[in-house]
């Protein structure tokens, strides 16, 4: 299970990559998926959900608009700060 965190602001999406990347996690930035298109285009993708949503917890990540789980092949949406 892979997890997609939707920023709107790139440099919330780069530093929060790279947080996880310091906590020891496994961190990638792509493409914000359709479902969530709203933002900056991109996202961080992480298949560790308690080590990043402890790093949300530790920074400022007010940018953060939404959070999916991603199965491989479909997504379902865990937050949503626009409510869709």
């Amino acid at each position: 299970m892979n997890y997609i965190f939707s920023f709107s602001s790139r440099n919330s999406a780069l530093r929060f990559c790279d947080a996880i990347k310091a906590y020891g996690g496994n961190a990638s930035i792509v493409n914000t998926p359709i479902k969530g298109g709203f933002g900056c285009g991109l996202s961080v993708k992480c298949d560790d959900y308690e080590l990043a949503n402890g790093i949300l917890g530790r920074g400022n990540y007010s940018a953060l608009r939404a959070v999916y789980s991603f199965d491989g092949e479909s997504y379902e949406t865990l937050y949503n700060i626009g409510g869709n």
